[in-house]
């Protein structure tokens, strides 16, 4: 079996492209189409059939954030629904 290719995952802040794992990617893309709606930790694996523990939810939303902080120190979209999990509000 050959490897044709490969997939690529990644949104564009700003104009730029930030590349994305696939568990980053399926954790951040329902938040960006629910603006402003708290999902809870579990929800975004859950609508995207993975696995992925819990606790570890908030690793994954610091890595995120550090990767748009990267290209805009200002950038603070991805709020804490305090004991509920999170959201994204659009501040552009």
């Amino acid at each position: 079996m050959r490897l044709i290719g490969w997939l690529r995952l990644f949104c564009r802040w700003n104009g730029v492209v930030i590349d994305m794992t696939l568990t980053e990617f399926c954790i951040i893309d329902p938040l960006a189409k629910r603006v402003g709606r708290v999902k809870n930790r579990k929800q975004p694996m859950q609508e995207s059939q993975m696995v992925v523990e819990e606790s570890t939810i908030t690793s994954h939303i610091k890595r995120i954030r550090r990767k748009f902080q990267s290209l805009d120190q200002k950038f603070d979209c991805i709020e804490p629904g305090y004991g509920m999990g999170y959201r994204w509000n659009s501040h552009q």
